[in-house]
């Protein structure tokens, strides 16, 4: 497989609400500045990949509208109606292949222009579990309740964990600025102890390594897989297939867990913080979630793109991502960047 390099990747501001665009304008934002960055062109760019929803974005075949403010007119595109991390797959498929060498990798969401709760209960299974009105935060109530009694542990190790993504989220300037709450949301969890609904977008660039001048972040190694997607049908405590997930992306990159200076993770819940962090197998001295992670901001399906993004821009060395498809966990893809 022909070695594959991130030449540059931007994401939006993420806001509560962004009422001063619409989602084509959202990702016309992030990658006008993504070509400002690397001072590539819309000529330039082979293919792109999109990550979108129909459901979120409130139209059938979503990534129709963005195609102009993605470049992507008369090119060979596509969309993956999943996590942004799982459309850098296909992204790395599309140039390793050799048929394509620039690969633009642009992923949005706008939860404000929606209903969040009712959307995301249409995620559920249609015959018994959505009837009966269940959403994404009542299953990751479920969740940070089974972890909690998996491990004997107490909710206060979930607010510590949410303290300390605010804490990063603060330092961050694309992170949504929040306002503290306490109130019971889907006990165990409180309002802090959840990632919040958000508005923006990310973009990567691509390119093969005949283009790549100089010190690069390359993309290697990648694991993904789908886990059982009832609620019911896995032991929500546990981190499910992840920790098979990332032994093939540290197996590809032939790395350790532990070699990792900076890993980013998307974590819908402060219980998730926890939980993958411990699929993940990362040393507890790691710099995890720099950024504040998904608690810091949601922005849909640029969640996990968003995560990889952040590594870019912050490993030294050897750097994890993680996104996630399925409000705890139902899919999970894992990416190792190493920069030299």
């Amino acid at each position: 497989m022909k070695p594959v390099a991130i030449l540059g990747a931007a994401q939006t501001r993420h806001a509560a609400t962004r009422d001063d665009v619409n989602y084509m304008e959202l990702t016309f934002e992030v990658v006008d500045e993504l070509l400002r960055k690397t001072g590539y062109t819309h000529e330039r760019i082979d293919t792109v990949i999109s990550a979108s929803s129909d459901f979120w974005d409130g139209r059938t075949i979503s990534d129709i509208a963005i195609q102009d403010s993605a470049g992507a007119a008369l090119k060979s595109a596509s969309k993956v109606s999943m996590d942004g991390a799982f459309a850098l797959v296909y992204a790395l498929a599309r140039i390793a292949c050799g048929k394509y060498r620039t690969c633009l990798v642009v992923a949005h969401g706008k939860a404000s222009e929606g209903q969040p709760r009712a959307i995301a209960n249409a995620a559920f299974d249609p015959l018994f579990q959505r009837a009966t009105g269940v959403d994404d935060h009542a299953a990751l109530g479920l969740q940070a309740r089974r972890f909690l009694e998996r491990r004997g542990l107490g909710p206060e190790v979930l607010a510590a964990a949410a303290s300390k993504s605010a804490a990063a989220a603060a330092g961050n300037p694309h992170a949504q600025r929040r306002t503290p709450g306490r109130d019971l949301v889907a006990d165990p969890l409180h309002e802090d102890e959840i990632a919040p609904d958000s508005d923006g977008a990310c973009a990567l660039l691509l390119a093969d390594a005949d283009l790549v001048e100089g010190e690069a972040v390359w993309l290697d190694g990648f694991g993904f897989a789908t886990d059982a997607h009832g609620l019911g049908d896995r032991d929500l405590g546990e981190p499910g297939l992840l920790a098979d997930v990332a032994a093939a992306a540290y197996r590809r990159a032939g790395i350790r867990p532990h070699d990792a200076d900076v890993v980013e993770l998307h974590d819908a819940s402060s219980a998730q913080t926890l939980l993958w962090s411990e699929g993940l197998g990362v040393s507890p001295d790691v710099d995890v979630n720099p950024s504040g992670g998904a608690m810091g901001a949601q922005p849909g399906f640029a969640t996990g793109l968003v995560r990889v993004a952040e590594v870019f821009e912050r490993v030294r060395g050897t750097g994890i991502a993680h996104g996630m498809t399925g409000f705890v966990g139902q899919a999970h893809c894992v990416w190792v960047l190493g920069r030299r």
